[in-house]
């Protein structure tokens, strides 16, 4: 999973993070994250997850690479089956959304920075 984080980015970039969901439909799940890009539009201590069909942001690139993907800019496609007219790349990570994540909006988490583990080594 990659993310996009706030701050200095020679301190974060390509910084691997486990976050511990504390809240919603996730709480008590953990997930390592990539940072990979700035997200200029984030508070302090703040993860946008890059889901596919979790909405495209304030930085919309993915409209312009795969097409109108359709769902909101802020919060994306609505249910799982909005997934099975994405790109054949993209259907798992919409599904993984829908199916580990269980769709959860904006839950809260604690985070510590980890070792990246070989999958996400660049």
């Amino acid at each position: 999973m990659f993310i996009s984080k706030f701050g200095s980015e020679a301190s974060w970039y390509c910084a691997c993070y486990e976050l511990s969901f504390t809240s919603g439909p996730v709480a008590g799940k953990k997930m390592v994250v990539q940072s990979t890009s700035t997200g200029g539009d984030l508070g302090s201590n703040h993860f946008d997850l890059n889901i596919p069909g979790g909405g495209v942001g304030i930085f919309d690139g993915c409209s312009t690479q795969f097409g109108g993907l359709g769902g909101q800019r802020y919060g994306g496609v609505s249910s799982r089956s909005d997934c099975d007219s994405f790109p054949a790349a993209l259907k798992p990570g919409c599904n993984w959304r829908f199916d580990w994540f269980k769709n959860a909006d904006n839950p809260t988490f604690s985070f510590r920075q980890v070792q990246c583990p070989a999958e996400l080594q660049l």
